[in-house]
């Protein structure tokens, strides 16, 4: 029975851990869009081809993380 109380035990905080990743995920998700709302805080007048390879950049690691989540690409199955 100790066994089982320490397995619902270690489920539980697993749980916790889970969930409050996943609530600093959504975290982080909320200030990226506000972040691209934002043009990457430039003013899109100003806009050159240094802020494009960053926008750039921003999309390749957005990319693989939704290539992760979907199992697209190389993480395709």
């Amino acid at each position: 029975m100790k066994r089982d109380t320490n397995n619902a035990v270690r489920s539980e905080e697993a749980l916790g851990r889970f969930m409050g990743t996943i609530a600093e995920i959504n975290e982080r998700l909320a200030e990226l869009r506000e972040f691209a709302d934002d043009h990457m805080g430039y003013s899109p007048d100003d806009i050159n081809w240094s802020h494009a390879g960053s926008a750039e950049r921003f999309l390749k690691g957005l990319t693989e993380l939704t290539d992760m989540a979907y199992k697209r690409g190389e993480y395709a199955e």
